[in-house]
């Protein structure tokens, strides 16, 4: 933790705050700010930071929100109680799954329905309100998010936490499924038939004419196991690495192009109003051309006028 030195005046006077800064606080409120001030707050946030150069760089780390991620984010700070009826939603969901209720399943599945387009109605209106282009694929990505708060308790408190960068994706229904699976019932003890000696009696392994195993041998068998299985545990840590660092590739790769359809999407918006004041001022230009020939020729009318007079 910091100590930040904002300035702000009051009354004509420049007044210098000092507030303790703390990664929490310094979260909440970047992902509840505007999402066009979001990379500006971060990096004002970092300098300030600077003394503390973990936290700094925790700062930094903070990835700006797609559109999609910064209406969940709102819907969630605004509507928390609509939020919490996911949570009850999936608790019940899972409950059902378990007990095989078929007329709840059905009753759920209609609850989570409304409540998930309600959320989306929420988005939508919010983001008419921040000037936000509501497209097809936001509306997906915003109810893929909700619906993956609903299966997922990971996913749920990501949802609540209201600091998200990119939109979730759904689980599979699955997971609600794994509490009811049946598990193997275990064989009946009175069933089986007793074991009789002959029968289970396993072969002997060391024999009266083999010789005891070569010490030396065995060392080097040992040896040459724990190498294999040293070798094994390194490929393994090693492909584990790789994976990571795929899926944070893939996860990057993703982030970028979510960013990238957001700015199309607020370019196409942009792009549909410069469109629209533009035949406005052509409309404008146009009525000003027949507002100077008819002023023309209403001149030309006087001035004959006049010569006539003379």
């Amino acid at each position: 933790m910091v100590w930040a030195n904002p300035l702000r005046r009051v009354g004509g006077r420049i007044v210098l705050d000092w507030v303790a800064m703390d990664f929490e606080v310094v979260s909440d409120e970047l992902f509840a700010a505007k999402r066009e001030d979001f990379t500006a707050l971060r990096d004002e946030r970092v300098k300030q930071a600077r003394p503390d150069r973990a936290l700094a760089d925790r700062i930094a780390g903070l990835r700006k929100p797609t559109v999609a991620a910064w209406l969940v984010n709102q819907v969630s700070r605004n509507c928390p109680e609509e939020v919490d009826r996911l949570a009850e939603l999936g608790v019940s969901l899972r409950r059902a799954h378990e007990q095989l209720a078929g007329a709840d399943l059905r009753a759920l599945s209609r609850e989570r329905h409304e409540v998930l387009g309600l959320l989306n109605k929420r988005a939508q209106w919010l983001a008419r309100k921040a000037g936000y282009a509501f497209s097809d694929a936001t509306s997906r990505q915003v109810d893929d998010t909700f619906e993956a708060a609903v299966s997922d308790e990971q996913a749920l408190e990501a949802v609540r936490a209201a600091r998200l960068s990119a939109a979730l994706a759904p689980g599979s229904p699955e997971q609600w499924l794994t509490a009811a699976v049946v598990p193997a019932r275990a064989p009946d003890r009175k069933a089986q038939p007793r074991k009789t000696a002959p029968e289970r009696k396993p072969p002997t392994r060391k024999q009266p004419d083999r010789k005891a195993p070569d010490r030396k041998t065995e060392r080097e068998a040992e040896r040459k196991r724990r190498d294999r299985e040293r070798a094994a545990r390194e490929e393994v840590a090693a492909a584990i690495e790789a994976r990571d660092e795929a899926a944070q590739a893939l996860s990057d790769a993703e982030h970028r192009a979510a960013e990238a359809a957001d700015t199309v999407a607020e370019l196409r918006a942009r792009l549909e109003e410069a469109t629209k004041t533009e035949r406005e001022r052509k409309a404008e230009v146009t009525a000003a051309k027949k507002a100077l020939t008819a002023a023309k020729r209403a001149a030309d009318a006087a001035e004959k006028r006049l010569a006539d007079l003379d």
